[in-house]
């Protein structure tokens, strides 16, 4: 078997492995599902060309609020409810052997538990083989609101800006949608946010459509794992950060862990384009650059 097949086989085991601790922790039902498209750029050189559009849920309900790729809720939810299909599609998916992989749900794994707990917002997110989640209070914006008006899905949108942790923020809101929320971390205006995004347009968060047929359908909930690690923001950043922008021979991990058996000296690993761009939020301590790892 190659590396890549090993590689694979492996990780196969391991999902098999925590899928077992895997438990939700109910807050609420949904009242409300927002579908939004997350556009965020991956090379700041080229932004026209490298990027990655997202379908985003937003389940609001009982003051609580879910944000997490639509895609990476299906499977998760999968993963829990009906192990053995979940299986079978990853295995269609990806056969061993492929040298390919292709992630159940999608590339955005990162989950955003808004007032949840009760004051703090809860993320948590898997880099390669651990997963950490984070506590923070929540930390209002300050929004400044402007006379200008635009019409977004049919309603009467109204603009907003704010300063929010190392970016500048343009939001457009309907006070039609009397819901204080919106995409991300974003909300606290007196209207559902339809669309924002930063200056540079590094994220843009775009309305699709809403569904409030979702009551005692749809639950606002916690996934969680008895693996999970909990580490501080500004740690959780930095590991993030570092995963994307990672130098390492991919496989090294599992050498390191011993399930890969080879007396054949690693190859220096072959100098990659990096992506040029940083998080919704830099107010963290990082290197942003290639120059260093």
């Amino acid at each position: 078997m190659n590396t890549r097949a090993l590689l694979l086989a492996t990780l196969l085991l391991l999902l098999s492995l925590s899928a077992q601790g895997q438990i939700i922790k109910d807050y609420s039902d949904a009242e409300l599902e927002v579908y939004y498209n997350k556009r965020e750029v991956q090379d700041t050189l080229n932004m026209d060309t490298r990027f990655e559009d997202t379908k985003m849920s937003l389940r609001i309900g009982g003051g609580h609020a879910l944000f997490a790729s639509t895609k990476t809720m299906w499977a998760d939810s999968l993963e829990i409810y009906n192990h053995d299909l979940y299986r079978e599609i990853y295995f269609m998916l990806n056969p061993l052997g492929s040298g390919v992989w292709t992630p159940m749900g999608s590339y955005e794994s990162e989950y955003l538990f808004k007032n949840m707990p009760e004051g703090k917002n809860t993320v948590y997110q898997g880099f390669g083989f651990n997963r950490y989640t984070y506590e923070e209070d929540i930390e209002p914006q300050e929004w400044i609101l402007g006379d200008s008006v635009r019409s977004i899905l049919g309603y009467e949108c109204r603009l907003a800006e704010c300063d929010y942790r190392g970016r500048h923020w343009i939001a457009w809101y309907a006070p039609e949608i009397a819901v204080p929320e919106g995409p991300w971390k974003l909300g606290g205006l007196p209207g559902l946010i339809l669309e924002a995004y930063d200056t540079k347009h590094h994220f843009v968060f775009s309305a699709l459509g809403m569904t409030n047929d979702v009551p005692g359908k749809v639950g606002i909930h916690i996934f969680t794992t008895l693996d999970i690690t909990p580490i501080p923001r500004e740690q959780y950043l930095r590991f993030r950060w570092r995963r994307m922008n990672s130098h390492e021979d991919p496989a090294k991990k599992l050498r390191d862990a011993g399930f890969i058996k080879s007396k054949k000296k690693p190859e220096k690993p072959v100098k990659q384009l990096y992506w040029r761009q940083d998080f919704e939020e830099t107010d963290y301590p990082h290197v942003m650059g290639l120059e260093k790892k």
